[in-house]
């Protein structure tokens, strides 16, 4: 197995020192526009699209978990600045 990839890699490497490449290259930059449009508008076609109820599925769900993530943080927030003014407090009774 590793013989086959060494000539591979060497056939490869011939390639790209003869200045030719594995691809053809389009002739100017309005081919390769042209080529790339293509490309895209194929593999668009390939792309599975959602159904209307699982986008709206999937939209509920991230909408509760943002509410939920917000509540915490917002809960967590109040009790974290709760816990600094208690040892605030503190700090200020022992030292003075």
């Amino acid at each position: 197995m590793a013989t086959s990839g060494t000539r591979e890699g060497a056939a490869t490497m011939a390639d790209e020192s003869n200045g030719q490449s594995i691809t053809a290259k389009p002739a100017g930059w309005l081919a390769g526009i042209k080529q790339f449009r293509h490309d895209v508008m194929s593999e668009m076609k390939k792309v599975s699209w959602p159904g209307r109820s699982e986008v709206i599925n999937t939209t509920i769900i991230v909408l509760i978990a943002i509410f939920f993530f917000a509540a915490y943080l917002f809960l967590a927030d109040i009790v974290f600045s709760y816990v600094i003014s208690g040892i605030e407090w503190a700090a200020k009774q022992i030292l003075g």
